[in-house]
């Protein structure tokens, strides 16, 4: 909770400090990526004595924001970072078909750099409420649990843009889950309104 109140008074400082600059910058947006995400193999730790863990999945995202200048934005996202799957033995039972999927909503405060009209560099830094769904048939028995938390989530990136409103993004984003962590790299399309 601490880590949520510390992030929203830098926001509520950042924007205060944007809304004094370039009215005429201020800008909606809005877009969707596809990537490969990897999810830590510890993510399996308590569902699994000992076995497999494959933590490689494909994701997605859906993001808007709005933007107060050229250089300062906020960003709401919501991020599904796929799946771990595992197997192997839990307490001498075999553990078969297990998974874990991480989804979550993301906010974040994003710095912008404009190399020129077209192409642009930015860094993220925000908080990531997400949830973990575990499934799998342990001695034959099917099991299912969840764990959830909001931490900390950090970005890079760029946008080129084709028009002077739809253009692509590429980025990598890292993502703090309690004591595992997640990373996505995605493309995808950005458009501003």
């Amino acid at each position: 909770m601490n880590a949520l109140k510390t992030f929203a008074g830098v926001v509520l400082v950042s924007s205060s400090l944007a809304a004094g600059q370039a009215v005429a910058q201020e800008k909606f947006y809005a877009g969707g990526s596809i990537g490969s995400s990897s999810i830590d193999e510890s993510i399996a730790a308590g569902l699994i004595d000992s076995g497999t863990v494959d933590g490689n999945s494909n994701g997605f995202k859906v993001f808007g924001g709005y933007r107060f200048n050229p250089n300062f934005a906020l960003e709401l996202a919501w991020v599904d970072l796929g799946k771990a799957s595992y197997s192997g033995t839990f307490a001498g039972a075999p553990v078969t078909g297990g998974q874990v999927k991480v989804s979550g909503l993301n906010m974040s405060a994003v710095a912008l750099h404009p190399v020129n009209p077209d192409f642009e560099l930015f860094a993220k830094a925000g908080l990531f409420a997400w949830g973990a769904k575990a499934s799998d048939t342990t001695g034959g028995l099917p099991f299912s649990g969840t764990n959830d938390g909001v931490n900390l989530s950090l970005g890079i990136g760029a946008n080129y843009y084709f028009t002077r409103n739809v253009g692509a993004r590429i980025e990598w984003e890292h993502f703090s889950l309690d004591s595992d962590k997640a990373s996505m790299l995605s493309a995808g399309i950005i458009v501003k309104f």
